[in-house]
């Protein structure tokens, strides 16, 4: 018989366990709407794809997501999955918190050098047992919410302990630097009212050859791509807070509220109020997504 550790300090920072804040299943085939470019300062996420196909954005790589794909987040991070048909792709999706692996930094699920996309494999049937099986509790019986804490834990690890090939053999990295640098410079300003032509000055390059290297290698313009990080910041904000819509808009750098709305449902395909209602239904765990 195999000896069992009787604590996770050989894991864990002084022992400390995660802990799962959320949890939740997006359903395949339903109607997509997209969730663009966000990051949060105080979760990591871990998302199983269960069906269909799409691409995920992260910081500046980009990787095709397939069934059985597992898809990592470490806290801070920009970050979106697109899907690659007019349906929602189906992922099983965890935000943990209080994460600590030994020789990491504090909610850093993968190292810095590492693919964000790792293929679950063989262990793809236990993995989609134990998510179904976690989403099927209920969190406020004390039982069965210490055995989400602890399924959440085990779907974490198993996932970690997963192969990974280094980062630059498996993304699709933009080749063209001059991309990196605009989308640095929008990650960086993207609630301040930047225009085109204040990125143009800010990284000497002509408006026009900028539009033209960032739409070639991204399939967006500078100024799409400044509105998607802008619509991602507000959905964040519609489901961790109390704040109104106007509030929101101005939050994210748009004074007119009706026109802020606009462009929410132009890329979400829904309007913010229906798309917090949405999400919060469908929400297990704490609203919080800081």
């Amino acid at each position: 018989m195999k000896p069992v550790p009787n604590d996770f300090k050989s894991v864990f920072a002084d022992g400390i366990l995660p802990r799962i804040m959320q949890a939740n299943r997006q359903e395949y085939n339903s109607k997509k709407h997209d969730r663009p470019m966000h990051s949060h300062n105080s979760l990591c996420e871990l998302l199983l794809c269960y069906r269909g196909t799409g691409i995920y954005n992260v910081n500046n790589d980009t990787y095709e997501v397939h069934e059985g794909d597992l898809l990592f987040y470490n806290v801070g991070e920009l970050h979106e999955v697109v899907s690659t048909t007019s349906s929602e792709i189906g992922t099983y999706c965890f935000g943990f918190s209080n994460v600590q692996f030994l020789g990491m930094r504090k909610n850093q699920l993968i190292p810095d050098d590492s693919s964000h996309v790792r293929s679950s494999g063989s262990d793809y049937p236990l993995l989609a047992s134990l998510c179904d099986r976690l989403l099927d509790l209920d969190s406020s019986d004390p039982m069965q919410a210490a055995l989400i804490q602890s399924m959440g834990i085990a779907i974490l690890l198993t996932a970690v302990r997963l192969p990974a090939e280094p980062r630059q053999q498996s993304a699709l990295t933009a080749s063209s630097e001059l991309t990196f640098l605009v989308k640095d410079y929008i990650n960086a300003n993207y609630t301040e009212n930047i225009k085109l032509e204040d990125i143009a000055n800010a990284l000497s390059f002509s408006a026009s050859y900028i539009s033209h290297t960032f739409k070639t290698t991204t399939g967006y313009s500078p100024v799409q791509y400044l509105i998607r990080c802008r619509i991602g910041l507000s959905q964040t904000l519609l489901i961790s807070s109390e704040m109104s819509v106007t509030q929101i808009a101005a939050q994210v750098g748009y004074a007119n509220s009706n026109h802020f709305q606009t462009l929410f449902k132009q890329v979400v395909g829904i309007s913010p109020l229906q798309y917090r209602k949405k999400y919060l239904k469908n929400l297990h765990g704490d609203r919080n997504q800081t």
